[in-house]
């Protein structure tokens, strides 16, 4: 079974002006969570923006919370984390602690 990943919103990081456009996105600070059969996992990341492309630039007061996870989606730190995470499940998966043999 894969993991079930969830990344929460935290921060985002603006640039006041990049290239004539206002308040541009240039950072944003998340929390990536997991869940694979109840096992659980969560790191938090900065995930580093591409500058926009000028003529599909979303003002700051419209952007939504889908577009930033569009943006985080779309860098490698994103993958790069996805995978880590996904590691740590597996690990914890691995190993637990178990009551003593003689108190049960």
């Amino acid at each position: 079974m894969a993991a079930t990943t969830t990344l929460t919103i935290r921060d985002l990081e603006v640039q006041y002006s990049l290239d004539s456009l206002t308040d541009v996105v240039v950072s944003v600070g998340a929390v990536l969570s997991g869940n694979d059969g109840g096992t659980t996992a969560q790191m938090g990341s900065k995930f580093r923006i591409a500058a926009p492309d000028p003529s599909s630039f979303v003002t700051f007061a419209d952007l939504t919370e889908s577009d930033v996870i569009n943006f985080v989606k779309s860098t490698d730190r994103y993958s790069d984390a996805v995978q880590q995470l996904t590691a740590q499940i597996d690990e914890k998966k691995q190993s637990g602690i178990k009551p003593l043999p003689w108190e049960a």
